[in-house]
């Protein structure tokens, strides 16, 4: 019965953890804006950093988290995937290093794609530069499917545990019947 117990807490707890990650230090990738991504205009020193996770899990929101300075201010960010999924920011600076981010819902795409291409381009007055990121659109499996797994697993192990169960109760009757092995007859 603990064993049964201890399943059950393990697979409530693995349900309850959540893929979403809004913050920039559970970001696996970081991209610095050079000066190579500059095209034209005068050469300012740059200070944008974009920290994004490189695999995009169809049905989890998807976060792109960016840094600024001054340089960037009133400018404007826009994120493309192509076919019309986009997202247009005007930057707005307070202080001295601006944080913020953009979203994409999980429903962005439908199909896997292991090199799907992010373009980030940032216009202003004084500044433009355009950044392309590669991005793996993941299709996680089914949630039925581990459930599923997760179900015949508790099936399968409470039918061999009745088994068991009968056995020992078979072995039990017999050795309250005081016959052995060899005295018993046949009709």
């Amino acid at each position: 019965m603990r064993f049964f117990s201890i399943i059950i807490v393990f697979l409530l707890l693995a349900t309850s953890v959540s893929a979403e990650c809004r913050d920039k230090d559970c970001m696996p990738n970081e991209r610095f804006v050079t000066e190579a991504d500059k095209n034209g205009g005068s050469i300012i020193v740059s200070d944008f950093e974009i920290y994004y996770d490189n695999v995009f899990e169809i049905g989890t929101t998807w976060f792109v988290i960016f840094e600024y300075s001054s340089s960037h201010s009133n400018g404007s960010l826009e994120f493309n995937f192509g076919k019309n999924l986009m997202k247009n920011l005007t930057l707005q600076y307070d202080g001295d290093i601006a944080t913020d981010s953009v979203s994409f819902s999980g429903t962005s795409f439908t199909n896997e794609e292991p090199h799907k291409k992010l373009f980030v381009n940032f216009s202003s007055e004084k500044l433009s530069w355009s950044v392309e990121l590669d991005i793996f659109v993941n299709k996680p499996p089914a949630e039925d499917m581990i459930y599923l797994w997760g179900g015949m697993t508790v099936f399968w192990l409470g039918i061999g545990g009745y088994v068991v169960y009968l056995s020992n109760k078979f072995r039990e009757l017999g050795d309250k019947s005081g016959l052995g092995n060899g005295d018993r007859k046949k009709n």
